[in-house]
């Protein structure tokens, strides 16, 4: 009885150390969200594309017209996963990143990153992506996210 008593309280501590060290990992590291996104993305997962979003995101598209003019494209976020889940299998959709730069500030954390966009294995247009996140408590939930596009690489 006495290994018990001093064998359980062990075990809660170190349990619960393992599950505060996971949340503070998970916390420190938004890119885990942008990893998720893309897994969704690229397995038009529609589902598993809404749970990284805050339910009030938005999402933003940034590039020229021919003339070489700043233009700004919104879309709503459950049309934006409609696109990506009802596409056809082909052309087959690739987007490849690049390093990325994380900034994190308690609740609040943003991520920029190069892309490659590819269709059918040909590049069509690369930039950046901008996330924005916030910490809900349990995980980083995409805010905003915007991305520059280079029609002609």
């Amino acid at each position: 009885m006495v290994v018990l008593n001093r064998v359980i309280p062990s075990f809660i501590f170190l349990s619960l150390m393992v599950v505060l060290q996971s949340i503070h990992a998970q916390r420190e590291n938004p890119f885990e969200t942008v990893t998720a996104f893309f897994e969704a993305f690229h397995q038009k997962d529609s589902t598993a594309l809404q749970g990284v979003f805050d339910p009030k995101a938005q999402i933003r598209f940034t590039s020229q017209n021919e003339e070489g003019t700043p233009v700004k494209q919104d879309i709503a976020v459950k049309d934006f996963i409609r696109l990506v889940s009802q596409r056809p299998d082909q052309p087959h959709w690739e987007e490849r990143l690049g390093a990325p730069s994380i900034t994190v500030h308690q609740n609040l954390a943003s991520v920029w990153v190069p892309f490659s966009f590819y269709l059918d294995h040909q590049l069509s247009h690369k930039g950046y992506n901008l996330f924005q996140f916030y910490w809900d408590g349990h995980r980083w939930k995409i805010l905003l996210l915007a991305d520059t596009r280079t029609s002609n690489p």
